[in-house]
């Protein structure tokens, strides 16, 4: 070090050498706070020198110079740091400083840094003004010609230690005994920027090898800080020559893991995962906590659906099952029991049963009663037809039998119900006004009103009521996509928020339109089937919606055409067919008219003309 160098100044009447002393343990440190008096009396003023000479001279000896290159501030970090080092370990490079000037002062050519973080020092009471400093002093010669080269090289001409030997460098103090605080302390640090060094140096040497060599970021370092050595190499070998980012390699380190804001892990809570066993990591570098064992965490969270499910079963529900995994379709084959005058009807509750959802987003549990599963659902139709409906209310429902009005069966009239009501959802949600005169509607039905079954448009037990056909797949209407669309287009930050009073806040703030396309949506979402006016206030709701129903969904062979009569499929063409026509298809199997008149809907329909073709590109079944 340049402070250990003794100086030698012939020309004056002492040599000045620095001072040290040695601590309890017995090693030399350097602190320029402490000096002898002798030492503080035998600096000589030099006003000038023959050759550059080492000496001491004393901090408010000192002034930074007009020719040093470095005009702007460092970094208050880095200026922190140089503060702490100073405190602690003295000045380890000397400072380069001119000849004395008119007001007997020696102006710092090289370490203005340093010289700034000693004036602090001593207007903190740290060191005292006369505590010596190690110096260059240089020849008035060499001032003049090479001032800026010297204060440049001074400030340029430095080559930072790797980042690998850094860590290993903090990571050795602290192995051998230095707290982490001490170790902070000295270096101007936090405690974090430690132990973040600290889990660096643990890194798999196989993968601080690459970053020395260049071939990997800082950034995939710290990224492997997430996981144990042994995950690490075997990760790393995995990847191979294939390059991955941090966010690839981040959930290969941590495939069996999840985070804890993640919905699972904040549904069952940290608290009851680590009471359970669970291991809980943290990542150093970006506040990100993991729960390492995701089996674990989805069997708590199943427990704790388990028993809101037997609280359901204890209700008089056949059956309640529990999903970790919500899915779009997950209603999909299931029937739907009707309430009447707002209840479930007990009989049919022991043929039905429930099903609890963990949502990723908003409410954490959707819970769907009333569903009945395939095997349940010919005992459920012959428990409905042995009871005798008299006390519905009049105009609300229209009882749809086996075969109604329309000469479609129940099961037929079910699937177009499907249909029907993905597209008026679709056509609520794009109308955000009608669906605001909705929700308010039902919500106030429900509070001045008896509220029986057919007396408001929406379920309001925030359900989504979307059902799926038998026949044919709902993803072929184009409502389906178009509500999608509509979802992604929302800001829905706020669903994703840990609290229910964070998410209120958040939603509360939303922009006016943002707000009620949002509320449209979900209004939507909830709205009720109906086909055929079998639901009065939902075919009044519709009535305000001009739906082009024809522009989402066409009927084909196998969704609708094979599944009604051959009066039915005459009465649907002859319109525009003719008479002649009629008495031509009444002679075919409904298979092949079912077919011909499928291929007039959606096929090329050569031979047809204009008004033809409008005709069968509006046409649908009835009761759209």
């Amino acid at each position: 070090m340049t402070n250990s160098i003794q100086a030698q100044a012939t020309h004056t009447k002492a040599s000045i050498s620095p001072t040290s002393h040695k601590t309890k343990a017995g090693s030399h440190k350097p602190d320029i706070a402490q000096k002898s008096a002798t030492a503080a009396n035998s600096v000589v003023a030099l006003a000038t020198t023959a050759k550059p000479v080492l000496l001491q001279l004393q901090i408010n000896q000192l002034v930074l110079s007009e020719l040093n290159v470095r005009k702007g501030d460092a970094a208050k970090a880095d200026d922190e740091q140089l503060y702490a080092s100073i405190l602690a370990h003295g000045i380890l490079q000397n400072l380069i400083v001119e000849p004395m000037n008119a007001q007997g002062l020696y102006p710092v050519l090289g370490g203005g840094r340093r010289l700034r973080q000693l004036i602090k020092a001593v207007k903190s009471n740290k060191l005292k003004p006369t505590a010596l400093v190690p110096v260059k002093l240089l020849t008035a010669e060499d001032v003049a010609n090479f001032a800026t080269e010297l204060s440049l090289t001074e400030n340029f001409m430095r080559a930072n230690m790797h980042p690998v030997d850094e860590f290993h460098a903090f990571a050795d103090m602290v192995n051998k005994g230095a707290s982490i605080a001490d170790v902070a302390a000295r270096f101007g640090v936090k405690a974090k920027f430690v132990q973040q060094r600290m889990k660096l140096s643990m890194v798999a040497p196989v993968v601080l090898d690459a970053y020395k060599a260049g071939n990997v970021s800082l950034d995939i370092v710290m990224v492997f800080t997430i996981a144990s050595v042994e995950k690490q190499v075997e990760v790393w070998e995995l990847a191979g020559d294939r390059r991955y980012n941090e966010n690839q390699f981040r959930n290969m380190l941590k495939e069996a893991a999840v985070s804890a804001e993640h919905y699972l892990a904040l549904f069952v809570g940290q608290d009851e995962y680590e009471k359970a066993g669970g291991v809980v990591t943290s990542d150093l570098f970006s506040d990100e906590v993991y729960l390492d064992d995701k089996a674990l965490l989805e069997s708590l969270a199943t427990a704790k659906l388990e028993i809101e499910a037997a609280k359901l079963i204890a209700r008089g529900w056949k059956w309640a099952d529990v999903k970790l995994v919500s899915e779009y379709d997950e209603l999909a084959g299931f029937g739907l029991l009707d309430r009447k005058a707002g209840e479930y009807d007990a009989a049919e509750m022991a043929l039905a049963g429930c099903l609890l959802v963990l949502k990723s987003y908003g409410e954490p549990v959707s819970i769907y009663l009333g569903l009945v599963r395939k095997d349940d659902k010919k005992a459920l139709a012959q428990l409905q037809a042995s009871v005798q409906v008299d006390s519905l209310h009049d105009g609300d429902v229209k009882k749809i039998e086996d075969k109604d009005a329309s000469g479609y069966s129940a099961a037929l009239n079910d699937d177009l119900r499907a249909q029907r009501l993905i597209i008026a959802k679709h056509a609520l949600m794009s109308a955000p006004s009608v669906a605001l005169d909705t929700l308010h509607f039902s919500v106030c039905a429900s509070a001045f009103t008896d509220s029986r079954y057919g007396s408001r448009p929406l379920h309001l037990s925030v359900n989504d009521t979307t059902c799926h056909p038998k026949t044919g797949l709902l993803t072929d209407n184009k409502a389906v996509q178009l509500i999608e669309d509509i979802k992604a287009s929302f800001n829905i930050v706020w669903a994703g928020l840990p609290t229910v009073a964070e998410r209120f806040n958040a939603f509360c703030v939303l922009d006016v339109k943002e707000k009620e396309k949002q509320v449209a949506y979900a209004t939507a979402m909830m709205f009720e089937a109906s086909i055929d006016s079998s639901h009065q206030a939902v075919e009044a709701v519709i009535s305000t919606l001009d739906v082009k129903w024809s522009n989402y969904w066409r009927p084909t062979a196998e969704t609708f055409f094979k599944r009604v009569s051959v009066p039915i499929l005459i009465d649907m063409a002859q319109p525009v067919m003719g008479e002649q026509w009629a008495l031509q298809a009444a002679t075919l199997k409904k298979k092949d008219l079912a077919t011909q008149v499928d291929s007039l809907v959606n096929g090329e329909r050569k031979g047809l003309d204009d008004a033809q073709k409008a005709y069968f590109d509006a046409l649908m079944p009835a009761g759209f």
